[in-house]
């Protein structure tokens, strides 16, 4: 009878100690490297089907079309946990914009900014 009720006792550490590591945080600045493509974007952020690759070394390039028009755009980024900063030079001006991560996984992303305004992502 005992060994049956150590038995149980293990049974549910295990599975609380299972649950505890599911609820880790995730590792932002591994999972955000690799291609995104825009699925969904409020107004005044990115145009559908935009891709966003990020990199290892710091630096997220932005390629799509706008208006009928290609564009592409290089900038540098820095995470800080759920958060990254977005730094660009625009006619010899820098501009910096803080991105909070909402959800992150291997195949969706995430983001809100400063406005509210949110991205939805999926790795390419």
């Amino acid at each position: 009878m005992n060994t049956l009720r150590w038995l149980a006792v293990g049974a549910v550490v295990c599975l609380l100690g299972g649950s505890v590591r599911a609820e880790e945080k995730p590792d932002y600045a591994k999972l955000i490297v690799g291609k995104w493509e825009v699925a969904k974007a409020d107004e005044g952020t990115v145009p559908k089907g935009t891709v966003i690759e990020f990199t290892k070394d710091g630096k997220v390039k932005l390629t799509g079309k706008k208006d009928g028009e290609d564009f592409m755009f290089e900038a540098t980024y820095k995470m800080d946990g759920n958060k990254f900063t977005v730094t660009s030079k625009q006619d010899d001006k820098e501009r910096t914009q803080t991105i909070t991560i909402k959800k992150i996984s291997d195949t969706e992303l995430t983001t809100e900014n400063a406005e509210g305004k949110t991205v939805e992502l999926k790795k390419k």
